[in-house]
């Protein structure tokens, strides 16, 4: 996402979306947001970055914390569509790395 930019009202809004790459595979949900800067309890900050999406499978043992998460690393950078209910990143699914 060169030159674009997408607001929320909170950041909260991305999460459990669907990811899609541009080639049609699908990396997940989103179950996560990394930013820097210390983690907020409250809103505090009217501006806040976003540097990747953590997606993946949210199964119900993921969702209950009986198996973890085999997540999916999205750079910020890779987005390229943000909708109500889809998000699209470039590239395929193998592009990005798992943690």
């Amino acid at each position: 996402m060169s030159d674009a930019t997408f607001r929320f009202d909170r950041l909260t809004h991305l999460e459990d979306i669907r990811v899609r790459a541009e080639d049609g595979s699908r990396l997940g949900h989103v179950f996560e947001l990394r930013s820097h800067g210390a983690a907020e309890t409250q809103p505090t900050y009217t501006f806040r970055t976003v540097d990747a999406l953590l997606c993946g499978r949210l199964g119900l043992f993921e969702r209950l914390g009986w198996r973890e998460r085999d997540a999916l690393v999205v750079p910020w950078d890779a987005v390229i569509e943000v909708g109500a209910r889809e998000i699209v990143v470039r590239g395929t699914k193998s592009d990005y790395a798992r943690i």
